[in-house]
């Protein structure tokens, strides 16, 4: 019974936290279609801090977005993890590793652009030729981080749903829809580092239309884990009341 208990607590948090998520992702999809050309592709240029001067707020709000968002769906991995079954308890235990590890990074990743980023703007706005010229060498952020912090969760979400392929228990589409949103994030981290900027629009309308639909089903699904789990608790409580009370009974 405390196993269940347990297991109906993390889902009732997993699903809150995929709420919680869903929301963030689609306004950073949001933030993100604001953004130009030149801050999207994370090359510095003068270009790029020209258009910061516009974008800053925007660009401060969605980072904040995304701390919020990896630090939500670590709820959402532990709210899987919990719900695996026997056989694929080895596979899920390393990816939800990798997927924690990646939404950590993001965090990480997050905080340092949106501490680092504006500085540098404000530096290269006031700064001389010579320290404009050492901030477009040395850049403003190193897209290459998208790797872990977009393709570890990425990963996560693809495994992940080719393992919940043959669970009965699981909508199809549900599954569908995150093995979709891991290509996503894999697709990305290729059109960041590479600099592709269609693309980074392209995978950013999808997610603008799959994130909210995954996010809320999977909160809702989770929620009817937690409660038809909390049930089965009831049920058993009230069967050891009417077994005590039936040795009671006995006894007179």
């Amino acid at each position: 019974m405390i196993k269940l208990q347990r297991k109906a607590s993390i889902c009732k948090i997993g699903a809150y936290c995929a709420f919680v998520a869903g929301i963030c992702y689609s306004l950073i999809v949001c933030c993100a279609f604001l953004s130009p050309a030149s801050i999207a592709s994370y090359v510095t240029s003068p270009q790029y801090f020209e258009d910061f001067k516009s974008y800053r707020y925007i660009f401060i709000f969605l980072k904040a977005l995304m701390i919020i968002a990896n630090a939500s769906f670590v709820g959402v991995v532990i709210a899987f993890h919990s719900l695996v079954r026997a056989k694929n308890y080895g596979k899920m235990t390393l990816f939800s590793a990798i997927a924690i590890i990646g939404f950590g990074v993001g965090v990480f990743q997050s905080v340092l652009d949106m501490t680092m980023v504006p500085y540098l703007a404000t530096q290269y706005a006031l700064g001389s030729d010579v320290v404009k010229e050492v901030i477009i060498a040395l850049g403003v952020a190193n897209p290459a981080i998208y790797i872990i912090s977009l393709g570890f969760p990425g990963i996560w979400f693809v495994f992940v749903s080719i393992m919940a392929i043959d669970n009965p228990k699981i909508p199809k589409l549900l599954v569908f829809l995150g093995f979709m949103w891991g290509v996503g994030n894999i697709v990305t981290v290729f059109a960041h580092v590479v600099v592709i900027i269609w693309l980074i629009y392209l995978v950013a309308f999808g997610a603008l239309c799959a994130a909210p639909i995954w996010s809320i089903w999977e909160g809702l699904y989770l929620l009817r884990i937690s409660d038809d789990l909390q049930a089965e608790i009831q049920l058993k409580v009230d069967q050891y009341l009417d077994d005590k009370n039936s040795e009671t009974a006995l006894d007179y």
